[in-house]
């Protein structure tokens, strides 16, 4: 049996990524349309779910993560990010189709990948699925 959960609203997947470098910190990500957490297991943690703090992808096990291609770039740089260098990031980042293409660009520029999550919140919509597999 495998169990999708998705949020009924749209926009309500986010996928963050933290670099630094130095004193200095990146957040940025992309705010999806819609998507969905794959899951074998039955969704136990629903007890706990708290719409307003969601789940994250990294403290359940879920075997597949579907996104959709809609999205919305995001980017927030610390105060001790000079602003010429938040302007070439930002730049990297607008251009980049997937984030492997900012990640090798902020790499470059020597920034690391400190934190990376992909989470949903608001109101889940659960369906299950029997596999017919042999």
């Amino acid at each position: 049996m495998t169990f999708r959960i998705s949020p009924k609203n749209e926009f309500h997947i986010t996928e963050r990524m933290t670099y630094r470098k130095d004193n200095k910190e990146i957040k940025c990500g992309f705010l999806w349309k819609s998507g969905a957490f794959i899951t074998e297991n039955p969704p136990n943690f629903l007890a706990q779910y708290d719409e307003h703090i969601g789940i994250s992808v990294g403290s359940y096990d879920f075997s597949e993560v579907n996104l959709s291609s809609e999205g919305q770039h995001l980017i927030y740089f610390s105060e001790t990010t000079p602003k010429v260098e938040q302007a070439t990031l930002t730049e990297i980042f607008m251009h980049s189709k997937t984030t492997d293409d900012f990640d090798i660009g902020f790499q470059h520029k020597g920034w690391q990948l400190v934190d990376m999550d992909i989470v949903m919140w608001g109101e889940l919509s659960i369906t299950s699925h029997q596999d017919h597999s042999s």
